[in-house]
């Protein structure tokens, strides 16, 4: 096969001298990435098409060496030219978290998976972690009112709902602020674990930061892409707050207060995350993100009701939703 690029064929010829490959599109993520299944004779390989003019890549490389070095699973980087965007790494096949959760092992599967957990709150901050702060967490939300709200469903908040979103953001930055910071994945979900050789592997954690602790958890249990049962996600709860317990990662929350940080958490990310996937629809063209708004928005719902008699203004919020936000939503979508 010839390469237009030079340098992709460089990268290859470090897997085989011999270029007569096969290379296909996989698939890109919610970045601007885009990834290749690279077979030479028998061995499989990826390369990963990341442009350095809308990414920054350093971050992949150097928390790839975190990551690793904890004792965890990631794909190993072959070769990369950083000036080009190209790496070639380790194929860990094509089966995800998400590709097993209908298996009768599904809870066996979420706890080994849990375990994983205090290994990457442990790994030490490094320069490719970004400040997760209060400014950070805001904008965050932001995407949300700018992008579903505003772009998608063509709606501004009048003065009552400017202030009960102030006041919801700041209330959701508070309960993460406050919760004990550690090191966390931020985008732990079932299609960014890998099941390789009987073990579980990790992708996509270039965006890892110094965080809240039930962020990973949250992204995990409380997953766009899949709704646990309750009782399911009521047991892995308790097994995940004992096993931070064991590792000395609660502070001083009890169970009551850790259930509360997390469902408080996952609000927050899945208002993120209803704007992400109306800003990838909007401006990317990757309009798949929208069939997972509905679960989305019924977790931000559900939460909210249940927490409304705690804090008024989640009451607000999931009137606000129920009645003005989903009719329009599901009129555009």
């Amino acid at each position: 096969m010839q390469f237009a690029n030079q340098s992709v064929a460089n990268i290859l010829s470090t897997a085989s001298d011999d270029l007569s490959l096969s290379i296909e599109l996989i698939t890109g993520d919610a970045s601007f990435r885009r990834y290749y299944r690279v077979g030479i004779e028998e061995h499989s390989f990826i390369l990963m098409d990341s442009p350095p003019q809308k990414v920054d890549n350093l971050p992949f490389v150097e928390l790839n060496q975190y990551f690793s070095g904890a004792n965890l699973i990631v794909p190993r980087i072959l070769s990369r030219d950083m000036a080009l965007g190209y790496m070639l790494l380790q194929d860990l096949g094509s089966v995800h978290l998400a590709d097993k959760l209908n298996d009768n092992d599904r809870l066996a599967y979420y706890k080994q998976i849990i375990e994983l957990l205090p290994k990457i709150a442990a790994i030490t901050q490094c320069d490719s972690m970004k400040p997760y702060d209060a400014s950070f967490i805001d904008n965050e939300m932001e995407i949300f009112n700018e992008w579903l709200v505003q772009d998608m469903c063509q709606l501004t908040f009048d003065n009552s709902q400017i202030k009960m979103w102030q006041q919801l953001k700041q209330q959701l930055c508070n309960a993460m602020i406050m919760q004990p910071q550690v090191t966390m994945h931020r985008d732990f979900h079932s299609r960014n674990i890998m099941y390789c050789e009987s073990q579980w592997a990790l992708i996509d954690y270039q965006d890892a930061v110094v965080g809240p602790l039930t962020y990973d958890l949250v992204s995990l249990l409380k997953d766009c892409y899949f709704v646990l049962p309750k009782n399911e996600l009521n047991e892995l709860l308790e097994f995940a707050y004992q096993l931070y317990q064991e590792h000395g990662l609660t502070g001083s929350l009890d169970f009551e207060s850790f259930c509360l940080l997390f469902h408080l958490t996952g609000l927050q990310r899945h208002i993120k995350a209803a704007g992400i996937f109306c800003r990838l629809a909007k401006r990317d063209g990757k309009n798949g993100y929208l069939q997972n708004l509905p679960d989305t928005l019924n977790y931000m719902i559900d939460t909210a009701e249940q927490l409304k008699n705690q804090f008024s203004v989640l009451g607000y919020f999931a009137e606000y939703l129920k009645v003005t936000l989903r009719p329009q939503l599901e009129a555009k979508i």
